[in-house]
């Protein structure tokens, strides 16, 4: 008896967990290389991808050209997709990146989506992200609806399962 009602307590928060976590709200602003201000409230009715990330990381060089195919594949359905840096925005900091930092990072690897700042990293603890690079994927509500962890050098799994996401949405 005490198992079984183990077991249902356990079955009863995980799906509260599941299902409270998977409907997040977006909420903040993010700013832009260019210094525009990109509020995330503001994205409603419209369909959203993060890609949060830092310049330190090792396979960034790779994960923000694919970003960039996934951006081209979505611009003329109406999908954003930005890639948010967590690079701190405090000199002489560890991982500190000037906006020119981060657009010449860009430029380097042909990237020409919208690079948003995320410095003090409040979106992104806020959506409960706690690794990088992390793809979230907001729907028309403005709800975290998936989230992909990490970067391989073969993406098209982690990839295909974020088109297959976005496929759905669009339908």
């Amino acid at each position: 008896m005490k198992i079984k009602t183990m077991t249902v307590t356990f079955a009863l928060a995980l799906t509260t967990f599941f299902l409270t976590s998977s409907v997040a709200l977006a909420q903040g602003s993010l700013r832009s290389t260019d210094g525009r201000t990109v509020n995330l409230a503001d994205a409603k009715g419209k369909i959203v991808v993060l890609s949060f990330g830092g310049t330190w990381l090792p396979m960034a060089s790779k994960e923000l050209p694919a970003l960039q195919k996934l951006a081209d594949r979505y611009a003329t359905r109406g999908v954003q997709v930005y890639w948010v840096s967590i690079n701190t925005d405090k000199q002489g900091a560890r991982n500190y990146a000037a906006d020119a930092d981060l657009q010449a990072f860009a430029q380097k690897n042909n990237v020409k989506l919208t690079i948003l700042r995320d410095p003090e990293q409040q979106v992104y603890k806020g959506l409960g992200l706690d690794a990088v690079p992390t793809i979230v994927i907001l729907n028309r509500d403005g709800k975290l609806i998936h989230k992909h962890v990490g970067f391989g050098t073969d993406q098209s799994e982690g990839y295909g399962e974020v088109i297959r996401e976005l496929d759905q949405l669009l339908k």
